[in-house]
């Protein structure tokens, strides 16, 4: 009994490779990204900025994203009993990578599109202007829509609902209230981005 305990834990840990190393990736993809925008001369850290407006809002992003994956990953290893029948984990793991990898893409591109006019905080810079281009004719705001998709592909390539369900919900707390936050300087200022607005979702196309 006690061997295959050890057994059923060493497998656990070994499936939990693949959702623990995509959220490396999008860890690191975050902090590739401030350093490049530091090097730039943007105040900007991990959390925050001294020179974000909403800064309430970022730090709920921070302790609502990076905190939903590593419990997503307690989850997978400790919830045995809410994972998917053996069957479906492998489909699991492969969906979950692809959508992290749609996640990532659609980050990166949305991030190029505004090019000097991401800097990762509330902040409207000097002379910018309204983007509509790229993933910016679809989405509001796609940088956050590939965030949250980074963070499901997680959830699902543990192949167990609590964890699909904490990558899903918890995130989304975070998003949510660093849009409005956002989208309250936005409105005031560039000229053009109210009507811009109109008809475009914000996060999930047709939804929201």
């Amino acid at each position: 009994m006690k061997s295959g305990k050890i057994r059923l834990t060493s497998r656990s840990l070994r499936h939990l490779a693949v959702p623990a190393g995509l959220l490396e990736l999008a860890g690191i993809l975050e902090f590739a990204e401030v350093v490049r925008q530091r090097r730039r001369g943007t105040d900007r850290s991990l959390v925050t900025s001294s020179a974000d407006l909403d800064p309430a809002s970022v730090r709920l992003l921070a302790l609502t994203w990076w905190p939903a994956g590593l419990a997503a990953l307690a989850a997978a290893a400790g919830l045995p009993r809410f994972a998917v029948s053996q069957r479906s984990t492998r489909p699991c793991l492969v969906a979950g990578v692809a959508v992290t990898g749609a996640g990532v893409a659609l980050r990166q591109w949305a991030i190029a599109t505004l090019g000097e006019y991401f800097v990762g905080h509330v902040q409207v810079q000097p002379g910018q202007t309204v983007v509509s281009s790229g993933p910016y004719c679809w989405l509001r705001h796609p940088s956050y829509t590939g965030q949250w998709l980074e963070m499901i592909g997680v959830g699902l390539s543990t192949g167990n609902v609590v964890s699909l369900a904490t990558c899903v919900l918890v995130p989304l707390v975070g998003i949510t209230a660093r849009i409005s936050g956002e989208e309250r300087e936005l409105a005031a200022s560039p000229p053009g981005y109210r009507d811009y607005m109109h008809g475009k979702p914000r996060l999930v196309p047709f939804l929201w």
